[in-house]
């Protein structure tokens, strides 16, 4: 925390961000990095090139680099990134990496109205980049910088797309919201979706969203999906969880745990 601290207080926001985004990318490639990236390091097994993805919640382009590096130049990688900070860097790796193949959207899915108010808190005395959130749905946090931010349905976010073979998302609670603006892709394209919840119940009512479509949930576990009986009592540690279709059963099938 203080090594952040201090980078940040040297190279300013705008670099600071840059910085963190591109040793992202280089610590990536070693293979090195922690379980915290372990959904990173699986994308290889699931996504096949020519695929169509998408990235809601891109923040410094994890997901997205990686995505479009998998899709290759007959797929395409739609990311969606509210916040002005996290979306100027991202727009200028994706120049930089020449990723052609990427759409960058800056845009929030699931809100209440036309905008929604995102924000950026305060956790002790450190501005926290990865909790960006929406104001409204985090009364109880202290926000230190906010801007308004066009509000979007999935639906009509992603009404163009000839196929939609995967979905990363992650928005700080609010995968519900996303998602029940989705039900006509859903329905249409199927897709693969991965999601990180912290709450049980937050999971329970996302899937029972996804009930009518006939989606089975599943934990990564050493490298394996195991199957998630979401209804089982308990709290559960924050972590992110599969969903997977009827349609693609049978890409995931070699992955399953037996």
């Amino acid at each position: 925390m203080a090594i952040k601290k201090i980078l940040l207080n040297l190279l300013g926001e705008k670099k600071y961000l840059s910085f963190l985004a591109g040793s992202f990318q280089r610590l990536y490639r070693t293979g090195l990095l922690g379980a915290e990236y372990n959904d990173v390091y699986f994308l290889k097994h699931i996504i096949r090139p020519g695929d169509y993805c998408g990235d809601i919640g891109a923040h410094l382009g994890y997901f997205t680099l990686e995505l479009s590096r998998l899709v290759g130049d007959s797929g395409r990688v739609v990311a969606v990134e509210p916040m002005s900070a996290f979306h100027n860097t991202l727009r200028r790796l994706i120049r930089k990496k020449n990723a052609a193949n990427v759409t960058l959207y800056q845009v929030a899915l699931g809100g209440n109205g036309e905008y929604v108010e995102m924000g950026i808190p305060r956790v002790g005395d450190m501005k926290k980049f990865a909790h960006a959130r929406v104001k409204e749905a985090n009364p109880h946090l202290e926000f230190v910088e906010s801007e308004r931010v066009k509000n979007e349905p999935g639906d009509r976010l992603f009404s163009d797309l000839p196929r939609l073979d995967y979905i990363k998302c992650d928005v700080e609670g609010l995968e519900y919201q996303v998602f029940a603006t989705m039900p006509r892709t859903l329905q249409k394209h199927h897709p693969i979706l991965l999601c990180e919840f912290f709450d049980r119940e937050q999971r329970i009512r996302f899937f029972e969203l996804l009930r009518p479509f006939g989606y089975k949930a599943y934990a990564l576990e050493r490298g394996k999906l195991v199957p998630l009986d979401v209804y089982v009592e308990g709290a559960i540690v924050s972590q992110n969880n599969y969903f997977v279709s009827p349609q693609r059963e049978e890409r995931v099938r070699p992955l399953i745990r037996g």
